[in-house]
């Protein structure tokens, strides 16, 4: 009975980790800047605090062609990230981006 207790409380003790998810993306989108044709930005937490993120974009719309194009993947990061949500790395590194001439 007491061994029941103890794993009772034992559970209630883990604390799921805190989900940074708005956080990454406000950072990331602060280091690389606002792609121009910006679908969404998805953030999914891996392990060990490691997170994907994927931005999103709408592609350039091409005259004279009856098929819809739907959002592609224009950029693709795998993040470790602290505790407090900070990006620790980058992988590839994110840098900013620019416009096209």
């Amino acid at each position: 009975m007491e061994k029941a207790d103890k794993a009772a409380a034992k559970k209630k003790e883990t604390v799921a980790a805190p989900n940074h998810t708005e956080k990454i993306k406000s950072q990331v989108l602060a280091k690389i800047g606002i792609p121009p044709r910006l679908h969404r930005v998805e953030v999914s937490k891996h392990h060990n605090g490691k997170y994907r993120v994927n931005i999103w974009e709408q592609p350039e719309p091409i005259d004279n062609i009856a098929v819809t194009v739907g959002p592609r993947i224009g950029s693709s990061y795998y993040l470790t990230v602290s505790e407090t949500g900070e990006i620790i790395n980058s992988s590839p590194p994110m840098i900013k981006l620019t416009a096209p001439s």
